[in-house]
């Protein structure tokens, strides 16, 4: 509280100080003498008459660049502009683009002109792409820092927490590198999955997509492209002397309302409850605790019989 006071006693400072110098210029200046950046439009066009640009929202963070040139050319059909004919220049994050067949879903800022190579019919379009389902877009933090061991649930687990934005796709990006949420696959002990190229003696992990170009057939909802290396530091260490009885714990079991019910979303919520304060023990969470007998409101949480970190069992409910 004293912290927030100080901000809120330092930004009325800074807000009167402001207003006391707009006070004073105003006696002795002109507005006009102020040198003011012009507003960067999603969408400004000069010339092209007869075309018709009321439904073009570059805005849309739901259709890609290709949608909008593609949106684009059927607006030119019927006109004496060929779209595909005409000039393009592409800015990404202020460089501007000359590879041929560029990768235009990528997070950025692009900075589109269009012409027919005169100043009279020009098309400017400014684009901020934020959904790229790119894994380098994704997995931007590349130090996992110190891990327990070298396991996919462990690195997995790692760069969630060292990539937070992945916090909301968990299921997804789970699913891809480990496999379907089923009990089949993750209540066992995992040592290596083909999307995870796993160097323990150098550190390094390839997160492998299999896919190096993205296109409008492909599913936001489950696929990844690109390739990353991630980083990190393997140190042991030594487990209990008594590993923790699930039965006789007192950990909380009613996680509340889930996003969805699965395998990840079940543990995420139950770390959350009952170990947000031990981060520490992740790996040992993900690798040796199983979740089994899920239903529309309950779920078994289960140690892996050969965990020196966990036995016994309990019972987890939610909505």
């Amino acid at each position: 509280m004293k912290k927030l006071l100080t901000m809120l006693g330092a930004l009325t400072i800074v807000t009167s100080s402001t207003m006391s110098v707009v006070s004073c210029q105003t006696g002795s200046g002109n507005w006009n003498d102020i040198p003011v950046d012009p507003p960067i439009l999603a969408l400004d066009v000069k010339g092209f008459a007869g075309v018709n640009f009321k439904d073009v929202n570059p805005q849309d963070n739901n259709q890609t660049i290709p949608m909008l040139f593609a949106q684009l050319a059927k607006l030119f059909q019927g006109t004496k502009w060929d779209f595909n004919t005409l000039h393009q220049q592409i800015k990404f994050n202020g460089s501007l683009i000359t590879n041929p067949n560029p990768d235009l879903y990528r997070n950025g800022e692009y900075n589109i002109v269009i012409n027919d190579n005169t100043s009279e019919n020009e098309l400017t379009i400014n684009k901020t792409v934020v959904n790229s389902n790119h894994i380098a877009d994704k997995v931007k933090n590349l130090d996992l820092g110190i891990v327990d061991d070298a396991r996919p649930k462990t690195l997995l687990i790692a760069t969630v927490f060292n990539n937070m934005g992945l916090i909301s796709e968990i299921d997804k990006f789970g699913t891809f590198f480990i496999g379907e949420e089923t009990e089949a696959i993750w209540n066992q002990q995992i040592t290596s999955v083909p999307r995870l190229k796993i160097d323990a003696n150098n550190g390094t992990a390839i997160l492998e997509t299999g896919k190096d170009h993205w296109t409008d057939h492909d599913d936001p909802h489950k696929d990844y492209y690109g390739t990353v290396i991630v980083h990190f530091t393997v140190k042991s260490k030594q487990p209990p002397a008594n590993p923790m009885d699930l039965t006789n714990s007192g950990l909380s079991t009613n996680l509340g309302k889930l996003p969805q019910v699965s395998i990840l979303q079940i543990m995420m919520m139950f770390i959350t409850l009952n170990f947000a304060g031990s981060l520490d023990k992740l790996s040992e969470l993900l690798n040796d605790l199983y979740v089994k007998n899920i239903t529309n409101n309950s779920a078994d949480i289960e140690a892996w019989s050969g965990s020196k970190y966990f036995s016994g069992a309990l019972k987890v409910n939610f909505s």
